[in-house]
């Protein structure tokens, strides 16, 4: 196996053959990898989260945080879920520092959502913060970086 390039995140991309000498090259980050198949095909697994956050809150929030990373380590939000009864109260997770947000519910228009794959990354130490009415229930799905 080769690396024969290195991306400024670091990603390694790798050229190698198989037993019968076809050659693949597979694109990784250590962790997750892709390849193009003999055939062309790219093959891509599906990332599963380090970690998974979930709590129900009865009562409204107003920026409160709700979730802080390892000391030293980022947030990086994979996908999210926020289901709420209210409807007068917009439901909306971001990053503090910066005040990134990644998902936002129009309560007026639905009581639930799940946010497609976000990938959105916070500083380090950066938390996360929830502004939403009373009876919401939050899962965010994220690894530590």
């Amino acid at each position: 196996m080769v690396i024969i390039a290195n991306d400024e995140d670091k990603i390694a991309r790798f050229l190698l053959t198989d037993s019968s000498g076809r050659l693949y090259s597979i694109i990784g980050d250590g962790t997750e990898t892709a390849t193009v198949t003999a055939d062309g095909w790219l093959d891509v697994k599906t990332h599963t989260p380090d970690k998974c956050f979930a709590a129900d809150y009865s009562t409204a929030q107003t920026a409160a945080v709700i979730l802080t990373p390892t000391a030293g380590k980022k947030i990086r939000v994979i996908q999210c879920y926020v289901s709420t009864a209210t409807i007068t109260t917009d439901v909306t997770l971001s990053f503090t520092t910066s005040g990134n947000k990644f998902f936002k519910l129009y309560t007026a228009n639905k009581s639930a959502m799940t946010g497609n794959l976000i990938c959105g990354t916070g500083a380090i130490n950066e938390t996360i913060t929830l502004t939403c009415g009373k009876d919401t229930f939050v899962s965010i799905s994220y690894d530590e970086v």
